[in-house]
């Protein structure tokens, strides 16, 4: 019986300690990978934010929602956003082949890709894990 009792007592334990980790993976803001980069890409529960550090206006821009395997990304335009300021992107606001909405739980996604434009014709490229 304390055979049982102690084999119980290490998979309560080990159990614990899976749950903690996974609890503070989830915790917190999560950051762009480089946050010295002109434009940024962060990515929260219900919306993405873009930070625009490009020193030009971002006038036209497409992000898309990457999924792992071989489903067609879900895009969103992205709206002007001016040097030195940010917009935040609703994830309902993306749409996937054939105007299907992005549901967080339904579609593994891998990463957020952005392309935009700026006033003087400068294309800025970004790929960020999506957490």
């Amino acid at each position: 019986m304390s055979r049982l009792s102690g084999f119980t007592s290490r998979l309560v334990t080990l159990t614990s300690v899976v749950l903690c980790v996974a609890l503070a993976g989830g915790c917190g803001r999560p950051l762009d990978d480089d946050p010295k980069a002109p434009v940024l890409v962060i990515v929260s529960q219900t919306y993405l934010t873009i930070e625009n550090k490009a020193g030009s206006a971002l006038v036209d821009g497409v992000v898309e929602l990457v999924p792992s395997g071989v489903l067609s990304p879900y895009r969103a335009n992205l709206p002007r956003i001016e040097a030195g300021s940010n917009r935040e992107v609703l994830l309902d606001r993306f749409s996937g082949a054939g105007g299907a909405r992005f549901l967080r739980g339904a579609t593994r996604i891998r990463s957020v890709r952005l392309t935009a434009t700026d006033l003087t014709g400068k294309t800025y490229k970004r790929e960020v894990p999506f957490q």
